[in-house]
This record gives structure tokens, C-alpha cells and sequence, in this order.
């Protein structure tokens, strides 16, 4: 193991190093006075590798450090006992990084070198990283208690076992990732649908304290126990897995270790590939079709649970999440009139809510990897008659399936309307119809940007940045509308009118701009 560790640092280092000289290299001032014998020299390298050393281990301190003191406002805000806040949010952090902070999957350089370029042995290469990830992730946890107990009195047993505590959670996320890869095909993490909605009932539940509700100190004990036994679990199916190499092969294409940074394009790219048993169809849905309205019932059919997956987990997600409200409203007076007030007064809350729910970007994603990215390559596939008759029947599909979620979150809202203020006729009717035109809204506003600024290359790569600026300002008008404090008829009124002359406006430029715009991106 020692030797793996050793070779591994060794490439590491070197690779490091040298992007570090190719670099300086490129700078203007320096071009011209750094010679490539740069690269010869052991002094120089040694410099660099030092620095590189120092700057890696001060950024990981530094970024453990900042973690604790985010953790450490947050438990101040919701409580002031300040031992249990603490560590109540401490551990509601690492359920949450048992999904969102795994490494031994992650794309990366050093592991196309180690085992793709120079052979090593997968599994035990795989050993090694995970144990030594373990064990500078438990020193730095310590780090990070040692410099919070200056400030909060925390045992240090507590510290210990919070610290051993996280450690299990990454044994438990490690083995849920690999597993989840080896049935799927592709991350956890890239799945937006559910790493968005684990996030928000994670960092929903960190305010529980806040709103007077009493976690029982055994719950933790209780989770600590689990957490073990899992982590034992996964422990042996970790070490068990023979065909490491074969995943990280798969994984760590060149492309993707040179990309790292792109490396949740790619991952996204599998996400929306259909799988064998999806491509078989059921001819008795074919029946009666043809033209185009044939041709967008197989690419449904194919893409299904592509398609529907996505909105099928956010509305239960939803119907999880309106349930937990509910019954804080009913329990607790506070909730129930904060939740009354912003019904009632601030839905811009609900805005940014549904851009985050609405599954415009998958689908389209799913449209183009599966289907436009060859059919553009045909002259009569853009064609305007062709092209706005597919659209037309793309709408459609993006409408219903975005409604799944918006439904739920409609009728969801009638009920916490109901529990928490009992308010009038017409807030039972305008709010639930908003949340309808917001789903509608926003599935013809990611179709119409996708149609008139088609973004992507054949690798399912972003190539067009207007794209994201428009997205980018999407959400940015989403979140300043959380600070609109109106009341909701108004507000439903306006954005009843608002998404009407949207639609109207989107689908003339579509009609007019589309057969010019819709292509492939070099």
C-alpha cells in the first residue's frame, strides 16, 4: 500500500509540476525569457513540488476550517445551546456529504495515469485511496474541533465520535455511489432530480431546532448505530468489487481526466443514454400515428423513464416535503404563520422553487444526445415545416411531464393553505393556478432557449455562453423575486398576464428564428 501511495504522489507531483512550468510558460512577460530546460531543472521542480505541497495542505486546512465555522453560524442561529446545535448540524452536514462529497468515482488525472497509462492495480490502488482519503479526512475533522473548542466547550469524546461519525457516513456514500454506478451506469450525483431534492430536505431539517422542534439526543445515538452497521456493510462490498478496473476505465476516459472540470457534462451525457430494454416498444402505442406525431410518440416511449424519472422524483420529493410543513403547521404556531405570510404575501418564494423543480434542462439534454444530434446532420430535419411541427409536439410532452410535480405542489399548497390560516375563496384558486403557469412557463421557456440557442456540440458540451447567461439570468430574476412582498392575487394576477405574453413572444421568435438557429455547434 505504501508503494501505491508513493508511486501515486510521485505521478501526481510530476503532473502537477509540469502544468505549473507549461503555464508560466504561456504567461506574455515570461514567454520569451523561460527557456523549455525549464523542465530540466531539479531545483527549480523541487521548488514547485514544495510549494505545490504547502499550498495543497494550507487550502484543505483552510477549506476544513471555513466548513466548521459555517456549521458553527448555523448553530448559533438556531440555537443557543450551543454544544447540541452544534452538533446537531455537524452531523445533519455529513448525511448530507454521505451523497454530495464522494472521491473514489470522481474523474481525475492522476487516476488515468495510475491505472489507464501505467497499469496499476485498480483494486489496490482503489484500497489506498479510499483509506488514505479516510484518514486525512478523520485529521482534518480534528483540526477543525481543536480550533472550535476556542470557541465552544466541546467534550472531547463528542468531538471524537462526531469525527468517527463522519467517517462512517463517507464509508456509507462511497458504497451507495459505486453501487448506484454499477446498476446505472452513471453517478449519483449527476442525477440533478434527486441530488437537488436530498439537498433540500437535508438543509430544511437543519432548522428544525429553530422552529422549537426537540430532537431527542437518542435519535442521534440511534443514527450512530445504524451508520456503523451500514458502514461495516459497505465496507466489505467495497473491498469485494473485482471489476474496479473496468469502472475506472470507463470513468477516466483521456477526455474526461484532461476535462476535469467538465467532468459533470459527461457524466450527465450517461445519464440521458437510453438503456437496451427501453428500446423495444410496445406496438399497440404506435397504432394510429404517423408524420411526426409518430416519430415524438418512439422518442417518448424510448426516453420514458429518462423523462419521467426526473419529475416523478420531485413530486414525491414534494409531496414528502409539503407533508413535513403540514405537520409543523399544525404543531407549531411560528411555522404556521411564517408559512401563512409568505402564501399570502411573498410568492416570488415559489418562483425559484419551480425553476429548481421544472425538468426543462433534462429533457432537452435527453432530446438532443438521443435524437437531434444525428437527425441535425439531415437538411430536411431543419427544414421549418419539419422543425416547428416537432416542436409543437415537443411543447406538448415538456408541459405534461413538468405538470407532475406542479400538481402536487398545487394541491400540497391547498392543504398548508388550509392549516395554516384558513384564508380566503380566492387565494384557494389563484395561488394552486400560479404554480401551474410557472410550470408551464418555464417548460416553454427552456424548450424556446434550447430551440433558438441550441448550446451543445456533438459531445454534449456547452459551446454557446448566451445559453448560460440566459440561464444564469433566469435564476437571478427567480431569486430577486423572493424579496417581492405583495399580495398573492396581485402577484397571480401578474404573473398570469406575464406568462401569456412570454409564450405568445417565445413561440413567434421560435417560428421565425429556429430554422436558422437549431444546429449543431462546432
Amino acid at each position: 500500500m505504501f508503494n501505491i501511495l508513493k508511486t501515486t504522489f510521485k505521478i501526481d507531483v510530476a503532473y502537477a509540476t509540469n502544468a505549473f512550468i507549461y503555464n508560466i510558460k504561456k504567461l506574455p512577460i515570461l514567454r520569451d525569457l523561460i527557456s523549455d530546460n525549464l523542465y530540466n531543472s531539479s531545483s527549480f521542480k523541487a521548488f514547485v513540488r514544495f510549494l505545490g505541497i504547502f499550498l495543497t495542505s494550507a487550502r484543505l486546512i483552510l477549506s476544513r476550517l471555513l466548513y466548521f465555522f459555517v456549521i458553527y453560524f448555523l448553530a448559533a442561529f438556531i440555537s443557543n445551546d450551543m454544544v447540541f446545535s452544534f452538533s446537531y448540524v455537524y452531523v445533519v452536514f455529513a448525511v448530507i456529504g454521505l451523497i454530495i462529497n464522494n472521491n473514489l468515482l470522481n474523474v481525475s488525472s492522476k487516476k488515468y495515469f495510475s491505472i489507464v497509462l501505467f497499469q496499476m492495480d485498480a483494486k489496490e490502488y482503489m484500497r489506498c485511496d479510499f483509506i488514505f482519503g479516510l484518514l486525512v479526512s478523520f485529521i482534518l475533522n480534528l483540526v477543525g474541533f481543536f480550533f472550535i473548542s476556542l470557541f465552544i466547550n466541546i467534550p472531547v469524546l463528542l468531538a471524537l465520535v462526531l469525527a468517527i461519525f463522519s467517517c462512517l457516513c463517507r464509508i456509507v456514500g462511497e458504497g451507495i455511489s459505486i453501487a448506484f454506478y454499477k446498476k446505472k451506469g452513471y453517478l449519483l450525483t449527476s442525477n440533478s432530480t434527486f441530488l437537488y431534492g436530498y439537498l433540500i430536505v437535508m438543509l430544511v431539517s437543519v432548522f428544525l431546532p429553530r422552529f422549537l422542534v426537540n430532537i431527542p439526543v437518542l435519535i442521534f445515538e440511534i443514527l450512530f448505530v445504524v451508520m456503523a452497521i451500514l458502514a461495516l456493510g459497505f465496507l466489505g462490498y467495497i473491498f469485494s468489487i473485482k471489476d474496479y478496473k473496468l469502472i475506472y476505465k470507463k470513468i477516466n476516459t483521456m477526455r474526461q481526466a484532461m476535462n476535469e472540470k467538465n467532468a459533470s457534462a459527461y457524466n450527465r451525457q450517461a445519464m440521458v443514454d437510453i438503456k437496451d430494454k427501453d428500446k423495444t416498444i410496445d406496438n399497440k402505442k404506435l397504432i394510429g400515428k404517423s408524420g411526426y406525431d409518430l416519430f415524438n410518440t418512439i422518442f417518448f416511449e424510448r426516453h420514458k423513464e429518462i423523462l419521467l424519472r426526473s419529475a416523478k422524483n420531485f413530486g414525491l420529493v414534494s409531496f414528502l416535503v409539503i407533508g413535513v410543513l403540514i405537520i409543523l403547521t399544525i404543531v407549531n404556531k411560528d411555522v404556521s404563520l411564517m408559512i401563512s405570510n409568505m402564501l399570502e404575501n411573498n410568492l416570488g418564494y415559489l418562483v425559484i422553487i419551480m425553476y429548481f423543480i421544472n425538468r426543462g434542462s433534462i429533457v432537452t439534454q435527453a432530446m438532443f444526445y438521443n435524437c437531434d444530434h444525428a437527425m441535425l446532420t439531415y437538411n430536411f430535419y431543419r427544414e421549418p415545416r419539419v422543425l416547428l411541427k416537432l416542436f409543437e409536439k415537443r411543447l406538448w410532452m415538456v408541459v405534461k411531464i413538468n405538470l407532475i410535480p406542479a400538481l402536487v405542489i398545487a394541491i400540497g399548497i391547498i392543504f398548508l393553505l388550509y392549516f395554516s390560516s384558513g384564508a380566503g375563496l380566492i387565494n384557494y384558486i389563484t395561488i394552486p393556478l400560479f404554480i401551474i403557469l410557472l410550470s408551464v412557463f418555464f417548460s416553454v421557456h427552456y424548450l424556446v432557449i434550447y430551440y433558438l440557442l441550441q448550446p451543445f456540440n456533438k459531445d454534449l458540451e456547452m459551446k454557446k455562453p448566451v445559453y448560460s447567461l440566459v440561464s444564469g439570468l433566469t435564476y437571478f430574476i427567480a431569486y430577486i423575486l423572493t424579496d417581492v412582498k405583495v399580495s398573492s392575487l396581485i402577484f397571480s394576477i401578474s404573473g398570469l398576464i406575464f406568462t401569456i405574453l412570454y409564450i405568445v413572444i417565445s413561440l413567434i421568435l421560435v417560428y421565425k428564428f429556429a430554422p436558422k438557429t437549431f444546429k449543431i455547434n462546432n
